[in-house]
């Protein structure tokens, strides 16, 4: 009987011209190479599956790459990026595998494949985060500001540690929780852990803080005490605050107890009135009241506490009362209300952008431990998208010092502003205004021609049609510039 012979595959060209849906994310791809994201996936992570066309890590990496195309599901790269041989040529790739392919995968991950995917995205954060230089680079100590909360993912009833928990506004629903700790000044994401659907805030506060202080690295309290803990009221248990200040973190903190806080609220006589941001910004009566508590909960260390009173219909007494209670034992009550106000603006924005952009709900999987290693993917494409803008405009703000890069730029992108430096400035603003979503959606998504020689991106021509053409391009010339990669603009 005839033995099953593979075809042999076809040498790669020399040089590939073609045309992709996602020429602006195939020039990432010197960058990502230059900066190894993906070759720590390659060299840690070891799924127990055989190795045919592709390696595992491989399809990790695909899996990534969809995310970043604006892909919604895994089933979409079939009509996406196994189409676009350009792009996956930028990347080192000839072809792409079946949708299915990556499924099982993904399916075939045990837990030291989640252990080894969470040290890559560790060592990442360590490597290639923002806040670092801000934090560690000032003269000054200055005070780094992180979030912790909880997302609901919604799953089928039958998946694993599904269960029973708060939805908003969805009753009887079954799901996970997602637990993040994020930096609030830049968005990364510090960590990401999932649990069952029944899990609350206050069960894996420590768990969070004992990960986040191996992920920054915090083992002396004189580097903790530059640390604030910005936390809702599912997380404002007296143990876990005594135990946050014991360790010698800054904590700024919604009380658990609502009967406490009415109490300690009702005892108040005199508050005055202290506008909610949306009531602010659509220029509204205050309606919340404000005071400082003279005769507080007593914690671990001294404290601030402020006695918050919201009317609300609903309740008996029509008003609904909570305590915020904080270690600046300085800062005006102002202040301390609009920086919490601002935790909730931030967290949201976070989860939201991941699930608009990178369709973090929508990817849902039986396993946990496949869900978790989507999950942790997830965690990496996101703080990829952070880095790349910020390289970007570190990139636009080196380039302005140098003459004759400036002059470059002069000669070869005819624009309609006065000076060279204006063009620089808009292109900086418009890569700061862009979050998660935006990025791709539009900026990852722009269609262009690729040039690539022997296996390496050597040329992109973007089509000029497209809004702020020219800020995108300056924002990749800049990127771009010591990888040899000529930027260029074609016709429409």
């Amino acid at each position: 009987m005839a033995r099953f012979r593979r075809k042999s595959a076809k040498k790669a060209k020399k040089k590939m011209t073609g045309e992709s849906p996602n020429a602006s994310l195939a020039a990432m791809a010197p960058i990502i190479s230059a900066k190894g994201i993906f070759s720590a996936i390659h060299q840690q992570v070891v799924v127990p599956q055989k190795s045919i066309d592709y390696r595992p890590s491989d399809k990790l990496v695909l899996v990534i790459l969809s995310m970043l195309s604006g892909n919604q599901t895994i089933s979409d790269v079939n009509w996406t990026l196994r189409v676009d041989k350009p792009l996956l040529m930028a990347f080192g790739y000839t072809k792409c595998p079946d949708q299915s392919v990556l499924q099982d995968t993904l399916n075939a991950a045990i837990e030291e494949n989640v252990e080894q995917l969470r040290g890559v995205a560790s060592s990442l954060f360590a490597q290639h985060n923002i806040f670092q230089r801000q934090f560690m680079g000032c003269s000054e100590p200055k005070q780094l500001t992180l979030d912790f909360d909880l997302s609901a993912q919604p799953s089928s009833k039958l998946a694993q540690k599904a269960a029973k928990g708060f939805f908003s506004n969805r009753r009887n629903r079954y799901g996970r929780q997602l637990a993040r700790v994020s930096v609030a000044e830049t968005q990364e994401v510090v960590i990401d852990r999932l649990y069952s659907g029944n899990t609350g805030s206050c069960t894996v506060f420590k768990e969070l803080v004992l990960e986040m202080e191996k992920a920054l690295n915090l083992n002396d309290p004189p580097t903790r005490k530059q640390i604030r803990l910005r936390l809702d009221g599912g997380f404002g248990t007296d143990r876990n605050i005594n135990w946050a200040l014991s360790r010698g973190y800054q904590l700024l903190v919604k009380m658990y107890s609502g009967n406490r806080a009415r109490k300690l609220c009702q005892s108040v006589k005199n508050s005055v009135a202290a506008p909610t941001k949306t009531q602010q910004h659509n220029a509204q009566p205050a309606t919340r009241e404000v005071c400082w508590l003279k005769n507080g909960h007593r914690y671990w260390i001294n404290t601030r506490q402020i006695a918050i009173r919201i009317p609300n219909t609903k309740n008996k007494n029509g008003y609904s009362y909570c305590v915020i209670v904080t270690t600046d034992l300085t800062g005006c009550m102002s202040f301390v209300l609009a920086d919490y106000d601002l935790r909730s603006g931030v967290c949201e924005s976070v989860f939201c952008q991941d699930n608009q952009g990178l369709a973090a709900r929508k990817r849902r999987k039986h396993r946990f431990i496949a869900q978790q290693v989507l999950m942790l993917l997830t965690q990496i494409a996101h703080n990829l998208i952070v880095w790349i803008k910020q390289w970007s405009i570190d990139a636009i703000v080196f380039g302005q010092r140098c003459d004759d890069w400036v002059k470059q730029i002069e000669q070869k992108w005819q624009t309609d502003f006065q000076t060279p430096e204006s063009i620089f400035n808009k292109s900086i603003a418009m890569l700061d205004q862009r979050g998660i979503k935006r990025f791709t959606h539009q900026l990852f998504a722009l269609t262009g021609t690729l040039t690539i020689k022997n296996g390496k991106l050597t040329r992109i021509v973007l089509k000029a049609g497209y809004p702020m053409i020219d800020r995108i391009a300056i924002a990749l010339t800049a990127l771009l510039a010591e990888t040899n990669v000529e930027i260029a603009l074609g016709k429409t």
